[in-house]
């Protein structure tokens, strides 16, 4: 009996992982990975692969922070994390292209972190001492791209 469940198992997880071509998946964020911003030959960006909406296949998730990537270093380690931005690749015709839409409401489950972080640079009173200082000096334009992170997300959530 337990070695039909662990043969059923095997031959499920097989099965399932036929929609995943990890060769294209490789391929695919080597592809992104010569397209993202660069420190002396470092990728600034990030990949990840989950299945965001349960279907079995893996999309690729690319995590990109705009500030960082025009002003290396200018983030300290506090705010960085608060302009990060995901990108959604999904496998549609044997190929990854960038999601229209949110999956999974992946997207959407970020929106409670970043409206935190928009309060927190409204008031900075909870930050260390040298987020302080950065946010007082950059308020407007820290506003401006958590904004532009919500207004995307937001829009892609309608589709």
């Amino acid at each position: 009996m337990r070695t039909s469940i662990l043969v059923f198992l095997l031959a499920l997880s097989y099965a399932c992982s036929g929609q995943n071509n990890l060769e294209l998946i490789e391929s695919t964020i080597s592809t992104l990975k010569t397209k993202s911003a660069n420190h002396d030959g470092v990728v600034l960006n990030t990949y990840s692969i989950r299945d965001l909406d349960h279907d079995g296949i893996y999309e690729i998730i690319e995590t990109s922070n705009r500030i960082e990537s025009t002003a290396i270093g200018f983030l300290n380690s506090e705010l960085s994390n608060a302009f990060d931005y995901h990108k959604l690749y999904v496998l549609a015709e044997n190929r990854y292209s960038e999601s229209e839409s949110d999956l999974g409401y992946f997207l959407q489950n970020k929106i409670p972190e970043y409206e935190l972080w928009k309060r927190l640079i409204l008031s900075p009173e909870n930050l260390n001492s040298d987020s302080k200082m950065l946010v007082k000096e950059n308020q407007e334009y820290f506003l401006k791209e958590i904004n532009w992170i919500l207004d995307t997300i937001n829009e892609k959530s309608k589709k």
